[in-house]
């Protein structure tokens, strides 16, 4: 096995009741900003189907200087604010090393 200096996550976000679908809409808005960062490999937002009010997201970088240079931005500029809004809970995060497959090349 290969080792890699690729960092990944697996964010874990309980939105307000019935705010689901609203968290959903504003990470996308972070996603979006998020596929211009120097390094972000992916940032996948995915629905909970048996927990409409939990988001999970998904991140892949291609090292943690470029993790922590986009995690550093301003909230506003990021869409952040907007997500930290609509959260239950402050986020549960699973931290892994991303080791190969389709999609990383």
């Amino acid at each position: 096995m290969e080792t890699s200096e690729r960092v990944g996550r697996y964010v874990r976000m309980v939105a307000v009741q019935g705010q689901g679908p609203e968290l959903a809409k504003a990470l996308l808005r972070v996603a979006d900003g998020m596929a211009a960062q120097p390094g972000c490999l992916a940032y996948v937002v995915n629905g909970a189907p048996d927990e409409p009010d939990t988001v999970w997201v998904t991140e892949i970088w291609s090292d943690t200087a470029s993790s922590e240079a986009a995690l550093a931005r301003d909230l506003g500029e990021a869409g952040l604010a907007d997500v930290l809004e609509l959260l239950a809970a402050p986020p549960d995060y699973i931290e892994v090393t991303p080791l190969g497959g389709p999609g990383l090349g």
